[in-house]
C-alpha cells in the first residue's frame, strides 16, 4: 500500500502523542522527594520543551499551538497537584510554562513562513517549466498546450494506479518535460511534413538521451529525468534509445507512455483529425502488452471518460473542438 501525504501525517501524529505521553507519564511518575529523585523530575520536566519544537517543525504554527497546549495542561495539571512552596521553584516552573509557548510559537511561525516561500519558489520554477515546454510545442506541433494536457492525463492515470502524491508530482514534471530534448533535433527534420529517412530518424531518436541530459542537470527534476531518457521505451522491449522491457521501464514512463498516446489520438493535428475516446481506447487496448503495460492498460480504462474529457477541455488549443464521446 502507497504511503500517502495523510498516513504520513497521521504517523507523525501518533510519534508525538506518544512522545508527550511517555514524557508525562515519566514526570507524573518520578517522585520529587528526596533531593536526588528531585534533580531527575526537574531534568525530565525540560523534557516537555521537546513536543512543542517538534510539533512546529512538522505541523508550523497550527500544530505548535496545539502541541503547546496540551504540553501547558499536563504541566499545570502536575503543578496544581504538587504545587511547591518554594517561591524560586514557583517562578521556575511559571518560566517553564512561558518557554513552552516560545519555542513552540517562534518556530512555528518560522517553519509557515519557509513554506509559503518554498512554495512561492516552486511555483515560479514551475511556471517557468511550462512557459518553456509550451514555446517547444508549439514549434513542432502547433499546439501549444499538448505538454500540460499529458502531464494532467499522466497524473490521473497515476493518481488511479495508488501513486502517491509526492511521486505524481515527479511523474509529472517528467511527462511536462518529456519532449525537451528535441530541442537537439534539427528544423528540417523535426518539422519534415514528409516521412523521415533512416538517418534522420537516427538522429529523431537521440532527443531522449539529449532530455535527459538537460533534465538531469536540475536537482529537483532528477527523478522526472529518467521519465524523459525512458518515455519512448516499450513494454515488449523494442522502442529505443535503450531498448527496456517491462518493469525495467520506470513506472513513470509506462504511465506517460498511455496519457501521450491517447492525447496524441484525440487532439488535432495538422495532418489529421481528432478521434473519439471509444476509437483512442480501442487503439490503446489493442497495444497492451507490447507498446505498454497491461496493468496500466487496465488503470487507464476503469477512468470514466468525462474526467479525461475535462482535462481536455481546460487545455484547448486555439481551433480544437471538444472532445465527445463517440
Amino acid at each position: 500500500m502507497p504511503v500517502t501525504k495523510q498516513n504520513r501525517s497521521r504517523n507523525k501524529i501518533i510519534l508525538l502523542a506518544g512522545v508527550i505521553v511517555t514524557i508525562a507519564m515519566l514526570h507524573y511518575l518520578t517522585p520529587t522527594e528526596p533531593h536526588h529523585y528531585h534533580k531527575i523530575h526537574i531534568i525530565l520536566r525540560k523534557l516537555y520543551f521537546l513536543p512543542p519544537v517538534i510539533a512546529a517543525a512538522w505541523f508550523g504554527l497550527r500544530g505548535a499551538i496545539i502541541a503547546t497546549t496540551i504540553v501547558t495542561v499536563l504541566f499545570s495539571l502536575h503543578a496544581v497537584l504538587d504545587w511547591p512552596g518554594n517561591y524560586m521553584e514557583q517562578a521556575n516552573q511559571l518560566g517553564e510554562l512561558a518557554g513552552f509557548w516560545l519555542v513552540g510559537l517562534i518556530p512555528g511561525w518560522l517553519f509557515d513562513r519557509q513554506r509559503s516561500l518554498l512554495l512561492d519558489l516552486a511555483k515560479a520554477n514551475e511556471e517557468t517549466l511550462t512557459g518553456l515546454v509550451s514555446a517547444l510545442d508549439l514549434r513542432e506541433r502547433n499546439t501549444r498546450l499538448h505538454s500540460q494536457r499529458v502531464r494532467e492525463y499522466t497524473e490521473l492515470i497515476a493518481r488511479r494506479y495508488g501513486v502517491d502524491e509526492s511521486t505524481r508530482r515527479e511523474i509529472g514534471f517528467g511527462a511536462l518535460l518529456h519532449d525537451v530534448g528535441k530541442i537537439a533535433v534539427p528544423d528540417q527534420i523535426l518539422l519534415k511534413p514528409g516521412e523521415l529517412t533512416d538517418q534522420e530518424w537516427i538522429e529523431m531518436r537521440k532527443h531522449p538521451e539529449a532530455g535527459y541530459r538537460i533534465v538531469k542537470r536540475i536537482r529537483f527534476l532528477e527523478d522526472a529525468a529518467e521519465i524523459v531518457h525512458a518515455h519512448h521505451e516499450w513494454y515488449d522491449g523494442n522502442g529505443y534509445p535503450r531498448g527496456l522491457k517491462g518493469d525495467a521501464i520506470p513506472l513513470g514512463a509506462r504511465l506517460f507512455m498511455v496519457a501521450d498516446v491517447y492525447d496524441a489520438l484525440t487532439s488535432n493535428r495538422p495532418y489529421r483529425s481528432s478521434v473519439t475516446y471509444e476509437e483512442a481506447a480501442a487503439e490503446i487496448r489493442a497495444l497492451s502488452g507490447s507498446h505498454f503495460d497491461p496493468v496500466i492498460v487496465d488503470t487507464f480504462m476503469s477512468i470514466a471518460p468525462e474526467q479525461l474529457q475535462k482535462i481536455a477541455g481546460r487545455y484547448q488549443d486555439a481551433g480544437q473542438s471538444d472532445l465527445l464521446a463517440g
